[in-house]
This record gives C-alpha cells, sequence and structure tokens, in this order.
C-alpha cells in the first residue's frame, strides 16, 4: 500500500472513531509498527493529528481522564488544510425541505475533515445528470445524491450512478427497483411509518373518518399512501370502520403553476368534500397546502381543531401559521449527517474492509401542536 493511501486512512480512522492505536491499526493494514509510527509523525508535522502515548488524536482533540476523545473541527476552506476527501451532493432543491439534510452532510463532512461540494437540480433529470458527469470530471471520492423522479428504475440517472467508480449513497429515494444496478446504498426518511404516526395521533383523539390530501407528483406520496392505508385496516380491526374503502379517503392536489387562486379553489374543494363526508380531520402534504387548509377552514368559521384537526407533513413553516399546526417531521438533519458517514464509511472499504451495502430507513417524529390539540 501506498504511504498516502495509508495516511489518508489514518486520518479517516481519526475522523470516524475519534483515537488510533498505533499497534491495532498496523495490525488491521498488515503494515510493521514502524511503518504506521513514520506516518503519524509526517501527518503530526503537518498539523493534521496529535501524537499521544500509543497513537494519535484529531488535530485540535484532547483526550479525557475516561479515553474519550473531544474533537473541535473546523470546516474545510479553499486555501486551508486538504481534505482527505471531497464528496459531491446532488439535491432538487436548496429552499424547501432540503436545507435540513444539507446541513446534516455538512456537519458530518466538517466532523469528518472532507470538503461537501454542493449542486441543485431543481427537479430535472437532465440538469441532475449534468452534474453527475461534472463531479465524475473532477474527481470526487463520493456521491450522495437525491434524484429528481420518485423512481430510479429506467433512467438514464441510475445508468449514470450504476457506472460510478466511487461510492454513492442515494438520498430520500428508495432504490428497491434498483438494486441489480451497480452497489448503491440508501438513506430515507421513513414517509410511510410518518404517516403511520399521524393516522394514530389522530385516532387516539377520537377522530374515525381521516382523509389524507397530497401534492400532485409528489415523490413522497406513494410512501404516505402506503402508511396511510396501513394505519386505517389496523385501525379498521380495532375501532370498527366507517369507511371500508380508504382510497376514497385520499384526495391529491394539482397547482396550477403561479396561480394561487386556482390552487385556493382546489382547496375550497377538498374541504367542501370533507364536510360533506363528515371527515373531521386531515393529514396534509406539503406544510404549505397545510397553511391553506387552515386559512380556508378560519374563513369558514370552522374552528381549528375543535371543528376539523390537521396534521401537516414536513414540519418547514407547520409552526409559523395563526394556527400553529402539528406535523409530522422527517428526521432531514440525521438523513444527511448518515449518508455522509455511509459515503465515508463506504471509501474506507473501498481502500482495505469489507462492509455489507445498507438501505437505512429513519423514523419521522410528531410534533404536537395547537392543530390537534385544544
Amino acid at each position: 500500500m501506498l504511504s498516502e493511501d495509508r495516511q489518508q486512512l489514518i486520518l479517516r480512522e481519526l475522523a470516524l472513531h475519534g483515537s488510533l492505536n498505533a499497534a491495532e491499526f498496523a495490525a488491521k493494514l498488515g503494515a510493521s509498527g514502524m511503518t504506521v509510527r513514520r506516518d503519524l509523525a509526517i501527518l503530526a508535522e503537518r498539523g493534521l493529528l496529535e501524537r499521544v502515548h500509543g497513537g494519535a488524536v484529531p488535530a485540535g482533540g484532547r483526550t479525557t481522564g475516561s479515553g474519550a476523545t473531544v474533537q473541535h473541527s473546523a470546516s474545510w476552506q479553499p486555501g486551508g488544510r486538504r481534505p482527505w476527501a471531497t464528496i459531491g451532493m446532488i439535491v432538487p432543491s436548496a429552499s424547501y425541505y432540503f436545507p435540513g439534510v444539507i446541513r446534516g452532510a455538512e456537519a458530518a463532512a466538517q466532523e469528518a475533515g472532507v470538503r461537501l461540494v454542493l449542486g441543485v437540480s431543481n427537479y430535472s433529470g437532465e440538469e441532475e445528470r449534468r452534474q453527475l458527469r461534472r463531479l465524475y470530471e473532477h474527481g470526487v471520492d463520493g456521491i450522495l445524491v437525491t434524484p429528481s423522479e420518485e423512481s430510479l428504475a429506467g433512467t438514464e440517472t441510475l445508468d449514470l450512478l450504476a457506472a460510478a467508480e466511487v461510492p454513492v449513497i442515494v438520498v430520500e429515494r428508495s432504490i428497491d427497483n434498483a438494486l441489480d444496478h451497480g452497489t448503491l446504498e440508501a438513506v430515507r426518511s421513513d414517509h410511510a411509518r410518518g404517516a403511520e404516526i399521524a393516522v394514530k395521533h389522530l385516532l387516539g383523539l377520537g377522530h374515525r373518518k381521516i382523509a389524507l390530501c397530497l401534492r400532485e407528483n409528489s415523490p413522497t406520496a406513494s410512501q404516505l399512501i402506503d402508511g396511510y392505508r396501513r394505519a386505517m385496516e389496523r385501525a379498521a380491526h380495532t375501532h370498527g370502520a366507517s369507511d371500508p374503502n380508504r382510497d376514497s379517503m385520499v384526495r391529491t392536489m394539482s397547482r396550477a403553476q403561479n396561480d394561487p387562486k386556482a390552487h385556493r379553489l382546489v382547496v375550497d374543494g377538498i374541504l367542501d368534500w370533507c364536510t360533506e363526508t363528515r371527515i373531521t380531520a386531515a393529514i396534509v402534504h406539503s406544510d404549505e397546502d397545510a397553511l391553506q387548509f387552515a386559512s380556508a377552514c378560519q374563513e369558514r368559521q370552522l374552528r381549528v381543531p375543535e371543528d376539523f384537526a390537521i396534521i401537516a407533513y414536513d414540519d418547514e413553516i407547520a409552526a409559523l401559521g395563526a394556527v400553529p399546526l402539528t406535523a409530522v417531521a422527517p428526521p432531514k438533519y440525521d438523513v444527511g449527517h448518515q449518508a455522509m458517514v455511509m459515503c465515508l464509511n463506504r471509501i474506507g472499504a473501498r481502500r482495505g474492509s469489507t462492509s455489507a451495502l445498507q438501505r437505512v430507513n429513519l423514523s419521522p417524529t410528531l410534533m404536537v401542536r395547537d392543530s390537534t390539540q385544544t
């Protein structure tokens, strides 16, 4: 193994675990203790780590009395120390939902001493592929990507990802239909579980007729519908079902481009339907639409939550309504953080160790506010 590769593995070990035992690390690599100690000395001279008895800790770190290491890492800046890896990240949007995912990935990158390079596709498949090619050309060490479409199957993006020579982590999308293409891994929010959590909360408040309202063509929609159906089917066995056809309680909302008035008519139409069918609660994706539902209820003199309960899905701006909305909060920060750590682990596996490919689902949480409690 080349000395540069060994030294990068040393820095990775410190970034991920906070300390390194020279003898154990040498045995792991199949190298001599003297070789590893020489690498540690070189890296210490460059200011990339601190030597301690028997090994090393990250630069700027200190060891507590219990043996744990506390790190004080700064983000990489152009002109600063050379990062041991550069990770490319492509997301569909940097203005809604994904800022939390980006922050999680950025924090993990800072902790590990790697550089994060961000691109935004604006939900364009063509643009995401252009940016993927650019990352390949620049020689990144790994890629985090959220495809613009819900499914990768049969897409040109899947072909590009499968051909990647670096680790690829798919973020907030399923890879169930792409497992035979390359060595993809994935981290995402368990949106089906999020819908189940919302239904369970409303059932606990005594609601039996619960609607699910979704933005048309949302990549999250199919998972929310799956979770909603499961929860309502369980409720039918436990509480008895007033409507055996759960699909009749699901409504999709089209949104006219740059036409708020047309969208408001859609919301009003769904509220009319809720009133006619005696629906008393709704789970609404996304926050923006949920806030419009709450506003429309108030204009009709429908009290929230006494007459109609609302749960928003996403929890980006749900708390800012005139009636703060209860919301399902996907673990956006944790998704980004876990995706970066997974990518860095895969880089290490490529250079010497092995680990199984992973698909990780992280559960959302419920933030209870005024729209479901009196």
